[in-house]
């Protein structure tokens, strides 16, 4: 009798802790502090999160995905990866002294630079070739030697070099490289820089390597005549301004010795911040107008910090400040002499 009373007390002992751990589960079910089920979202470590309104995190995700969307659409194109072949960045770490900096098409060669001037850092963007594995790239071929430089100074501007000099490919031959500074009988870019004075450049800051006036000098651009012999490029240039400055202040006069060839110091690049050649890139990747290299052959000397007219008036002085006069002096001014004639 004993043993079945107390069989009977296990029993009803036993019900009674199945009915309340029945009550308990009901109590945490009715307060969502269940453990996930199938139908859960909750993850384990998240019991104690509230669940959103499944309307209003639809409503949320929808207003990210636009705005993810809208921010991919307006982003700044030259940030574009190559879809091919990948510009190189610049790694940091090591100071370069001086940096030539080119654009180059397929057809032209570019090999003398790192042949010929192997103490200068060379960056050089093949600018209509996107497989091209020995050169860097830029996102369109457009501007001329506009796009080159400007991605450069966006891309390297926290590797700059203590000097940077922004040249054409032409190694030399008259008349291809007519552009370049003949200091020597076949306008040879190598003796340029050679011959080019480094102290002149850090303490100028900005420096035309073209000391002949023309063309370009004494003021070839008048952006507030109406009657303008330069056509499209005064409109562009026009437009180039309003979209730095934000307005229609333009100078009378513009002038500046061709063509788009010039040395520049980290100091002064550093004067402007990335967003201000940021704003560059993003006028020459949408503007329609036809020869915006053109335009900026006009704005580069104002980029740097220098008067709208930036003309030299002695062609000799001029030599001599830009590049190394001593060595041969004599001769060399002779032959420049003789040299500019023809190329005026």
């Amino acid at each position: 009798m004993l043993n079945s009373g107390r069989q009977g007390h296990i029993k009803i002992a036993g019900v009674a802790i199945f009915v309340l751990f029945i009550l308990w589960l009901y109590k945490l079910n009715a307060g969502n502090y269940l453990l996930p089920t199938r139908e859960s979202t909750l993850r384990p470590g998240q019991e104690n999160v509230e669940v959103a309104d499944p309307e209003a995190t639809l409503k949320i995700e929808e207003a990210v995905e636009t705005v993810e969307a809208v921010a991919t659409s307006t982003s700044i194109p030259h940030a574009v990866e190559s879809p091919v072949t990948p510009s190189k960045k610049p790694t940091g770490g090591k100071k370069h002294e001086k940096t030539v900096i080119m654009g180059k098409t397929y057809k032209e060669d570019a090999t003398w630079v790192k042949e010929k001037l192997p103490d200068w850092r060379p960056i050089i963007y093949a600018v209509d070739s996107r497989t091209d594995k020995d050169y860097l790239h830029v996102l369109v071929n457009k501007g001329k030697e506009s796009m080159p430089y400007l991605t450069y100074l966006i891309d390297f501007y926290d590797d700059l070099s203590d000097v940077n000099v922004f040249i054409h490919a032409h190694e030399n031959g008259y008349p291809r490289a007519w552009h370049n500074d003949p200091q020597s009988a076949d306008y040879s870019a190598v003796k340029m820089l050679e011959l080019l004075r480094l102290d002149n450049v850090r303490e100028k800051g900005y420096v035309n390597l073209r000391c002949n006036p023309n063309p370009g000098c004494p003021a070839d651009l008048h952006s507030q005549n109406e009657s303008f012999d330069k056509g499209r490029i005064k409109i562009g240039w026009r437009k180039l301004w309003a979209h730095i400055h934000g307005n229609n202040l333009y100078p009378e006069s513009v002038g500046v010795a061709c063509c788009a060839q010039f040395a520049v110091t980290r100091e002064r690049i550093h004067e402007q911040p990335k967003e201000y050649y940021e704003k560059l890139m993003d006028w020459l990747l949408t503007t329609d107008e036809e020869d915006a290299g053109r335009v900026f052959e006009y704005f580069w000397h104002m980029i740097f910090g220098m008067t709208a007219v930036h003309c030299r008036s002695n062609y000799r002085n001029c030599v001599c400040e830009v590049y190394d006069c001593t060595a041969g002096a004599e001769k060399r001014r002779s032959l420049n002499s003789l040299l500019m004639k023809r190329a005026v």
